[in-house]
């Protein structure tokens, strides 16, 4: 029997990870010094972790709301205004989410008909690709350019708007290239978005990531934008909460009912332990963000100086996120060769640019959420792998 053919084809289709496959495939090297997934190396907070053993000694293990509980809703509620200018109703229009994917996916199901058009970056998180696919959904590519400082520009997208276009997913700070939309880029998307009144999933996982003088803008927050866009937050790379598996989303109140129906039938609600240490990790102090911010600064420049020094890489020193998209056009080799070798001859490994899609080929994504001792130690083997190729 041919099991295959009586799957669901547009799961069975669907593109999986090249991150996965890089990452699955160095996780039993131990001289490997990694920058392929896109995890801080720092631990959680110890308010946050306090906060979790509070709520499993106090029996707080038991079914919570679907969209989450109340007291969280509120925190996330008064966060975004404060820190994103944006007012959505805890009771209708905010949902706790299984991590930043659950409220994508979520998103996505919630506005997405078979056949629509949903307009993605290119160079693009696979992610979003993967779950168009499941969605029968088109992605229409739009280019974003090194000599842009990778921001997707209005104009690029206005050339891809048909009468199928539902949807612009915008993801800054972006991964893999570590670009931050410039506000008047922001303004432009808005603009179109408004005048053929298009959906925005604006993916702001990175929000707290500013790391050169860029300026973080939460789409939503723009005139007119409010009823148009999903935004979706996380806490994991803010707090160090990858493994936590928490995310949240804003949006009106007639795009989240839907949604929180495709939250209820997939996940019923997010642990209820992690709710009690995700309102610790919002209401609390911040200054642990500030740190790990300031470290990634340092990091991240250390990275790209680095790899500049070779003579054959360049980069631009990020302006967000924890990722350099390192340009390695200089060295005529697909970008998948370039990492496996250096996987295997320099004992570093990092992820090929063609795994965020066509435009990311030439390009290789190193991400710096590691020591400034094992950073130091890689540059010098990229540096000495580089000479010999």
């Amino acid at each position: 029997m041919d099991l295959k053919s009586r799957m669901n084809l547009n799961v069975v289709n669907a593109p999986m990870s090249g991150i996965r496959k890089i990452a699955d495939s160095v996780a039993t090297m131990p001289d490997v010094i990694r920058f392929d997934l896109g995890e801080p190396d720092f631990d959680t907070p110890k308010h946050i972790k306090d906060a979790a053993i509070k709520a499993i000694n106090d029996g707080f293990s038991h079914y919570t709301v679907g969209p989450g509980i109340m007291e969280l809703r509120k925190a996330i509620a008064a966060k975004l205004k404060r820190d994103n200018g944006i007012e959505y109703d805890p009771e209708t229009e905010i949902t706790v989410t299984a991590g930043g994917v659950g409220a994508i996916y979520s998103g996505l199901q919630a506005i997405i008909n078979p056949g629509d058009e949903v307009i993605v970056s290119d160079p693009v998180w696979p992610v979003y690709l993967g779950i168009l696919a499941i969605l029968e959904a088109k992605p229409v590519l739009v280019t974003i350019k090194e000599s842009d400082k990778f921001n997707m520009l209005p104009a690029e997208v206005e050339k891809k708007i048909t009468s199928k276009t539902k949807c612009i997913c915008l993801n800054s700070p972006n991964n893999p290239t570590g670009g931050v939309m410039s506000e008047v880029n922001m303004r432009g998307i808005a603009e179109i978005a408004k005048k053929h009144g298009i959906f925005v999933l604006s993916d702001e996982s990175y929000e707290k990531l500013i790391l050169g003088n860029s300026k973080h803008i939460s789409i939503a927050s723009l005139p007119g934008m409010r009823d148009l866009t999903i935004s979706q937050f996380t806490l994991s790379k803010t707090y160090a909460m990858t493994g936590w598996r928490l995310g949240y989303c804003a949006a009106n109140k007639e795009i989240m009912a839907p949604l929180r129906k495709v939250s209820l039938y997939s996940i019923t609600h997010v642990s209820s332990i992690v709710q009690k240490a995700a309102v610790a990790a919002i209401t609390g102090p911040q200054q642990c963000v500030d740190e790990m911010v300031g470290e990634f600064k340092k990091r991240g420049k250390l990275l790209a100086d680095g790899l500049n020094a070779t003579g054959k890489i360049s980069c631009l020193v990020p302006e967000g996120a924890f990722y350099v998209f390192a340009n390695i056009k200089k060295l005529n080799m697909k970008s998948e060769d370039f990492v496996l070798r250096m996987i295997k001859e320099a004992g570093v490994s990092a992820v090929n640019g063609s795994s965020f899609g066509e435009s990311g080929e030439g390009y290789v994504r190193f991400c710096f959420a590691n020591s400034e001792e094992n950073i130091k130690k890689a540059v010098e083997r990229v540096q000495k792998f580089v000479k010999n190729l």
